[in-house]
């Protein structure tokens, strides 16, 4: 897409992020030009994006939606995200405010969702947010975290365990990582919610930390390791 020489020009460093317009959804022409004033590197695609091997060098996409249900497109950005590396932060834009909506974005992997027409700054917020987010998978000091027979590398989003390497998503890591340096303590679901999240929690319910639990359990070679605790949260059981 051509910039406007009118355009202020977003600067070397400025964070990257693509918008997804799906069809029916809001002109994001204006806000475009809105974020790039924010020094943010925005472009747009198109669906297509997800059906291919390649498609953007940023970190942050975000699917920008319609009033219509969108189908399979969650599952398809959470496929295609899956498969690069490194994993971009995957949000959502719609302009209803259907929970629903939040919650089947949220199962499918998505970092944050945005509900009703957002603000510039706002958005802009939880993009470099979400940025954050991903440099620190990738750029974590520590490398590497143990607990148990449990080895989370945090520079590849791979959790070793039994001998099996199981691949995370970025809001998957960071669950596992709190988890893991908590050393058998039970943490509420409001701490792993501002883990994972962080300051970008605002339309995201504590049952978001139930469904990475439920997509963990279901990775992990031993899926009991992760405990609830009935009333208060959730903890890993000591070897």
């Amino acid at each position: 897409m051509s910039s406007d020489p009118a355009e202020p020009r977003p600067l070397a460093s400025a964070v990257g992020a693509t918008l997804v317009a799906v069809d029916g959804a809001p002109p994001a022409s204006r806000l475009l030009q809105e974020l790039r004033r924010e020094v943010l590197d925005v472009s747009i695609a198109s669906p297509e994006i997800f059906d291919g091997a390649t498609g953007t060098d940023h970190l942050v996409v975000i699917l920008w939606l319609g009033e219509s249900d969108p189908g399979d497109l969650f599952d398809r950005a959470s496929a295609w995200a899956g498969r690069r590396e490194p994993r971009p932060g995957l949000m959502a834009c719609a302009p209803v405010a259907d929970r629903g909506l939040a919650e089947r974005a949220l199962s499918a992997s998505f970092d944050d969702v945005i509900l009703g027409p957002p603000s510039t700054l706002e958005l802009a917020a939880r993009i470099r947010a979400v940025h954050r987010r991903v440099h620190w998978a990738r750029r974590a000091s520590s490398g590497r975290v143990r607990y148990g027979s449990m080895t989370l590398n945090t520079d590849g989003h791979e959790l070793w365990m039994d001998g099996q390497s199981v691949a995370l998503t970025s809001t998957e890591l960071a669950v596992v990582r709190i988890l893991m340096r908590a050393q058998g303590r039970t943490l509420s679901r409001n701490e792993l919610l501002d883990a994972a999240w962080g300051s970008a929690n605002l339309e995201i319910s504590e049952r978001a930390v139930d469904n990475v639990i439920l997509r963990l359990r279901r990775k992990l070679p031993r899926p009991e390791v992760i405990q609830t605790v009935r009333g208060v949260g959730f903890r890993l059981a000591s070897d």
